[in-house]
């Protein structure tokens, strides 16, 4: 079978092997602004006086062939998805040609007597190259020329760049070691495709689609390298969990089609199991990478939908499909996974913070002194995560109407027509799990998710095993959501950062907290628009839980309301009434007792009317805005929104916060 192969670069590789790259006629032209190669420029600069391990710059898809467009080549690279990163590296490369003609660096730019890099059928900008990296000094081109759409960017990115450089020599920088930075310590990703399949079609799909470009490509290449055994298999582990805009059993089938799918049951995927999860029997090609077509059908799920497909257990097999999206990317999935791993090895934690932006520094440790096992420790960790994500993370889906909407739906083996798979059901009501992942997801640090850590170790470690009873199913989600509660308690509470607490509940430690009752007495104070968002969409939370108890609401509008991503605060009583000239005390207009957190277009409906004006447009809405607002509105009645009654619901809504502290 037809494979990608993958695989990291630098320069100094290219240089070293003698090969060439080649942009094919049907790209576009280079079209890189000036200010973004002096970015760049700038970008590996701080890094180098950073000494990060290396710098980053994506993922490149080629074609591996035989030279034909420079005859000195050992082999070329036909750039399919790359080019305007390659040239960029290329202008840079010119730009230290200028100052330092005899360092290594100087190689990217020429490859015999032909620049290294080639335009096919753009003779301009293949003379301007050959030009400024002095194979044809002789060459003229005209302002004219130098202002075409194949020339104009390559001209000024190659000005700034040896501007930005002028600059840092100015400085005291020492371009020498900038130099050996950018040869040797600047990587990407080569995914190379077999040869003789139909390259313009391929590069129009991508280019199309807008393939997303991920750092953890280069962590599965380093990992992957480590592995001597078995290498294929994880890299299909790999490939199984990366993929978040489909489900997990859905990837796994797809991957490990040879497993007796007639009988799995989804408690089956908690843990990699080699004699249950096979691959091609008689296969035993350690090639790595992607089939042509799930190339094809990763490209496809961009060129369709945001949302990649999720149907169970295959599209062929399923008309019914399911669009799914992760609340987090895969790179942060995979901090988290580090995280667990390294709290199983009784580790310490991550020393940067929890960010998809830190993801290089988070692994450079591992990647520098791990071996094999750990490698393969690390990436069957990370099956065991994934499994627990999909069966306790809430996704967002759309479903019945154009809204999209977190949900978690149950798994189950399900038969028809003589064919058993394993299907995904969704209940029709919110479950009070995923009301609570929606306070956490939409506030605190939402690049992060803290939560996540402790929450699937906690789930790795207490969820039994169902074997698809409902009533056990049920056991677990009960056990899920109060380790959810106890860890969005203390993480509400903690006294140090949200890292350190997570991680403190990751290991199963203690975490210093304050008392319950600073919450009432932060409450109690007058900050009106300076309440943090967490309180507001907290509340909802327990008053969501204790719904049954509050017979004020309606259960046809609650039935249909979720906590969503909400930030404009409205003072209920409004500080600028639209008929009285006379107002409340400040201290009770920036009561919590007088304010809901709405979203901008809820808040704008409502505006600066009278209370009893916006009582009526609540009550005429077919769900809750706010459970709180409804709260509020009960209380008032028919008579007015005073003080009395905003101190009498603030109040109301500490004693239910407490008392589901003191119940956690």
């Amino acid at each position: 079978m037809n494979r990608v192969r993958s695989q990291t670069e630098t320069i100094a590789r290219l240089c070293k092997e003698g090969v060439a790259l080649n942009i094919p006629s049907y790209q576009r032209p280079y079209v890189w602004p000036a200010e973004d190669v002096e970015k760049l420029l700038t970008d590996i600069a701080a890094a180098s006086l950073d000494q990060q391990p290396h710098y980053y710059i994506g993922t490149l898809i080629s074609s591996r062939s035989r030279a034909h467009a420079n005859p000195e080549a050992e082999y070329s690279y036909e750039l399919i998805d790359g080019q305007q990163r390659s040239t960029t590296l290329t202008l840079l490369a010119l730009a230290f040609r200028e100052r330092l003609p005899n360092h290594a660096l100087a190689a990217m730019t020429r490859l015999g007597a032909q620049p290294r890099l080639t335009f096919m059928i753009r003779e301009q900008a293949q003379a301007f190259l050959a030009k400024e990296a002095d194979l044809q000094p002789d060459t003229q081109l005209d302002n004219a020329a130098l202002a075409s759409p194949y020339l104009s960017h390559l001209h000024q990115g190659l000005k700034a760049a040896r501007q930005r450089l002028k600059q840092m020599a100015d400085a005291g920088q020492d371009l020498g070691a900038l130099a050996d930075y950018l040869y040797e310590k600047v990587v990407w990703v080569n995914n190379i495709v077999p040869a003789g399949m139909n390259l313009n079609r391929l590069f129009t799909r991508i280019n199309t689609g807008g393939v997303q470009l991920e750092q953890s490509d280069i962590l599965k290449a380093q990992l992957l390298r480590k592995i001597h055994r078995h290498k294929r298999r994880y890299d299909a582990i790999w490939q199984a969990c990366e993929n978040l805009n489909n489900y997990f059993e859905r990837n796994v089938r797809q991957l490990f089609p040879h497993s007796d799918w007639q009988k799995l049951r989804f408690d089956a995927l908690a843990q990699f199991d080699a004699e249950r999860f096979r691959q091609e029997e008689n296969d035993q090609a350690e090639t790595i990478g992607q089939t042509l077509a799930e190339l094809a059908a990763e490209v496809d799920v961009q060129l369709g939908p945001e949302h990649g497909p999720a149907e169970t257990p295959s599209a062929k097999e399923d008309d019914n499909t399911v669009y799914c999206r992760s609340i987090i990317g895969f790179p942060l999935l995979l901090m988290h996974t580090y995280r667990i791993f390294r709290a199983e090895r009784k580790e310490g934690d991550i020393s940067c913070r929890l960010n998809a932006a830190r993801f290089g520094e988070c692994f450079d440790d591992f990647v520098q002194n791990g071996n094999e096992a750990d490698a393969i420790a690390f990436i069957e960790c990370l099956w065991r995560v994934r499994y627990q994500f999909d069966r306790w993370v809430a996704k967002w889906l759309q479903r019945d109407d154009d809204v999209e909407h977190l949900h978690l739906g149950s798994v189950t083996l399900s038969e028809s027509k003589g064919v058993k798979r394993l299907s995904r059901f969704y209940p029709e009501l919110t479950p009070d799990l995923v009301q609570l992942q929606a306070v956490r997801n939409f506030t605190g640090e939402r690049s992060a998710q803290y939560w996540l850590s402790p929450f699937l170790a906690l789930m790795m470690k207490r969820t039994p095993v169902t074997n698809g009873d409902a009533s056990n199913e049920l056991k677990s989600m009960d056990i899920a959501l109060r380790e959810l509660e106890r860890i969005d308690n203390v993480l509400s509470l903690a006294q140090n950062t949200q890292k350190e607490a997570s991680f403190a509940l990751l290991c199963g430690q203690k975490s210093e907290c304050d008392p319950p009752a600073e919450i009432e007495d932060h409450l109690r104070k007058p900050l009106g628009t300076g309440f943090a968002h967490y309180w507001f969409q907290k509340l909802e939370y327990v008053l969501w839980k204790r719904r049954d108890k509050l017979p004020f609401l309606d259960e046809k509008r609650w039935r249909d309301f979720r906590i969503a991503s909400k930030n404009s605060v409205e003072h209920v009583h409004p500080q600028q009434h639209e008929y009285r000239e006379e107002q409340l005390e400040p201290d009770i207009l920036n009561s919590f007792g007088n304010l809901v957190l709405l979203s901008p277009g809820e808040n704008s409906s409502y505006s600066n009317q009278d209370p009893e004006k916006k009582r009526v447009d609540f009550e005429r809405k077919l769900t809750y805005d706010a459970l709180k607002l409804a709260h509020i509105f009960h209380l008032m009645g028919k008579e007015q929104w005073n003080a009395a009654k905003i101190e009498r619901h603030r109040q109301s809504m500490l004693e239910l916060l407490l008392q589901h502290y003191q119940a956690g």
